[in-house]
């Protein structure tokens, strides 16, 4: 038989695991034949996801144990059969737990008979003590998880050991999950189609984004020096203002990706909750995840959580709202990690607290682009095999107040077009409907209106008629 490289790779993974179970058998079947005589463990193969997962978290063998015995009894539940006939003993039921599933006639067993097979007497106490810490790494980054079989059981020792299906794919030679592993983390993780070197920015914003740059460049050798911890801080908060549009969501996925950095945008909607502690339950599940991770946390529309606390409390509301500005102060002191909040106000130093104003490193602008940045967007806008007519990236760039987004969204849908007409040469025809309906969107008039316009008129056709009313920034 053929065995591809791809192939022989998962076999070895599949073999290291299958062979950790083997020893758990073993150490099940000495139980019920009362067989104290001693296991031979063979050292864990680094070849193999599950000696990866040991040496990236730095596992003891009894930690190494816990992954085994969470998958175990999830893939191969045979191995807990005997279980299910000693459980009818009172005294057995009493020393290792777990419950019986009558109607599938399986054994599910839970943290305390890990503990009765695995650990020590004398080392129990401690352990339970680390699985109780959410920090504790196997915990923190969703590789295993606590479960409470019943609802109102809140013993540790009765909660099932569960390994994430994500985990349970790695160690039979699946791809390594990502920090956003679960469906319902409330950060996902965000990837750019365009290097950051294509990123238009003014070049204000270019300068002002200098320090960032530096940081990211320097940031390994920082990590590696624990000296400088005591004259670094460990936390690093930048903040993009700018209209929609300008490019602030995209320049902190590039520049991730510029410095082998993944970017994790906040997905505000799963952290703000109308029930008290919901927000900082889900807030300290990504801070805990991405401390210390090699990433950078994006929270785009930040202001709608930063907001001022208000002094004068009459509401309760007021006071859980200040509560959950008061944890985001806290929890950001200690959060090791590259923070970039964005927002769309005009001056975001009048909406966001001032404790959080004073943790803030550099706020950095990105304004609508103007003529020079649009014609760039324009023609970064097109693929290598078409063009546009003579002389339209001049007319477009010169009369038509467009943001980068505007742009892509107008182009996205013109090369539709422009495939359908198998055509490569892209026409004002083809694209002025597309440009009609970014203006219908925003509220704007759709009409010729160069940089030098009116502050007035550009900012109607730049964010539409109700900005001139409700200040909103250019």
């Amino acid at each position: 038989m053929l065995t591809t490289p791809s192939h022989a790779l998962q076999v070895i993974h599949e073999e290291e695991i299958n062979a950790r179970c083997e020893l758990l058998n073993s150490l099940i079947t000495n139980i019920f034949e009362d067989n104290d005589s001693d296991i031979h463990l063979n050292p864990i193969s680094l070849d193999a996801n599950l000696g990866k997962l040991s040496k990236k978290y730095k596992l003891t063998i009894e930690e190494e144990f816990l992954i085994v015995f969470s998958y175990a009894w999830q893939i191969k539940p045979h191995l807990f059969l005997p279980f299910v006939e000693g459980f009818k003993n009172i005294e057995f039921r009493t020393k290792y737990g777990g419950y019986l599933d009558n109607e599938r006639e399986l054994y599910i067993p839970t943290l305390k008979t890990f503990l009765e097979i695995i650990i020590s007497k004398e080392y129990r106490s401690e352990f339970i003590l680390k699985l109780s810490d959410k920090n504790f790494s196997l915990l923190r980054d969703g590789v295993i998880f606590l479960e409470p079989f019943q609802k109102n059981n809140n013993n540790i020792l009765d909660s099932v050991l569960k390994l994430s299906p994500n985990f349970i794919q790695y160690l039979i030679g699946g791809e390594s999950p990502r920090l956003d592993h679960e469906i319902d983390f409330p950060a996902r993780l965000k990837e750019s189609k365009v290097p950051f070197d294509e990123v238009v920015l003014s070049d204000t914003t270019k300068e002002e984004i200098q320090p960032l740059e530096l940081l990211l460049e320097v940031l390994p050798k920082i990590k590696e020096d624990k000296s400088l911890k005591k004259y670094i801080s460990d936390n690093h908060i930048f903040v993009f203002s700018g209209s929609p549009g300008t490019g602030k969501s995209l320049t902190a996925t590039t520049l991730g990706s510029k410095y082998n950095m993944s970017t994790y945008t906040l997905d505000i909607s799963r952290v703000v909750s109308r029930y008290v502690g919901d927000f900082e339950k889900a807030m300290e599940r990504v801070f805990t995840r991405l401390h210390g991770q090699n990433c950078i946390l994006f929270i785009d529309e930040a202001d709608s959580i930063f907001t001022k606390r208000n002094e004068n409390v009459n509401e309760a509301k007021d006071k859980y709202s200040n509560q959950e500005m008061s944890y985001l102060l806290q929890r950001l002191e200690t959060f090791d990690g590259i923070v970039i909040l964005a927002s769309n106000v005009r001056d975001i130093r009048t909406h966001v607290d001032k404790a959080m104003m004073r943790r803030i490193n550099h706020i950095i602008e990105f304004p609508f682009p103007l003529a020079n940045e649009r014609e760039q967007l324009w023609k970064f806008s097109l693929p290598n095999e078409y063009t546009f007519e003579d002389g339209l990236v001049d007319k477009l760039s010169m009369s038509y107040q467009l943001s980068g987004a505007n742009i892509a969204s107008i182009m996205s849908e013109v090369l539709i077009k422009a495939i359908y007409n198998k055509t490569n040469i892209i026409t004002f025809q083809m694209i002025e409907p597309s440009i009609k309906k970014e203006f219908y969107k925003r509220d704007s008039t759709y009409q010729v209106c160069p940089d030098n316009s009116p502050g007035a008129i550009l900012m109607e056709q730049r964010l539409g008629r109700s900005a001139v009313h409700n200040g909103r920034r250019m």
